[in-house]
């Protein structure tokens, strides 16, 4: 029997070989390859890490102009704590515009709500009133003066003539915009 191992010598060490080849060599190749997509993918992390620090300080300067910016702009929205309140001091100024410029009013009515950012509530209101030239005149120069802001989006004036007298009638549709400091308020 040992002349026959001796003889198929070489056979044995070439099945050994292929033994040691098949089940260490091949997988410590891959366990190597493997580690090196790793080590790859974490140097791209940490490359990507280290850009966003860099960018950490422009993006609190970012931060920091849109705070301010915000607190310019406070005096020129409606400070109300609710949906309700908001109306209430809106429709309340607008109806107030209209009384002291000597108008009769018809119709005010809500339109539309969209929230524009986190903070920030867009409110379209429709009034519909009769007056003279003066009223209509009066009115509209009052609500473009007003803090905080009420925006006249688009109007309409319609009457049978238009003339110098003060006595001449006409319908007045405004659509008007607000915006509320939604800061607080349950939506």
């Amino acid at each position: 029997m040992k002349s026959e191992i001796i003889k198929y010598k070489h056979y044995l060490l070439l099945l050994v070989a292929l033994i040691t080849a098949n089940f260490v060599l091949e997988p410590l190749w891959q366990y190597a390859l493997d580690t090196q997509n790793k080590v790859q993918l974490m140097q791209k992390k940490a490359a990507k890490i280290t850009n966003l620090l860099s960018v950490e300080d422009q993006v609190d300067e970012q931060v920091e102009l849109m705070s301010s910016k915000r607190l310019k702009l406070q005096p020129y929205l409606f400070p109300a704590s609710s949906e309700s309140e908001f109306k209430l001091l809106a429709q309340g100024k607008i109806e107030s515009i209209l009384a002291n410029a000597n108008c009769n009013i018809d119709s005010i009515g809500w339109k539309s709500r969209s929230k524009i950012e986190k903070s920030l509530i867009r409110w379209t209101l429709e009034a519909r009133y009769k007056g003279n030239a003066e009223c209509a005149l009066k009115a509209i120069r009052t609500i473009e003066e007003q803090t905080p802001v009420i925006n006249i989006a688009s109007y309409s004036l319609g009457g049978s003539e238009v003339s110098g007298s003060k006595r001449n009638s006409m319908v007045i549709q405004l659509n008007l915009v607000m915006w509320q400091n939604a800061h607080g308020v349950a939506l």
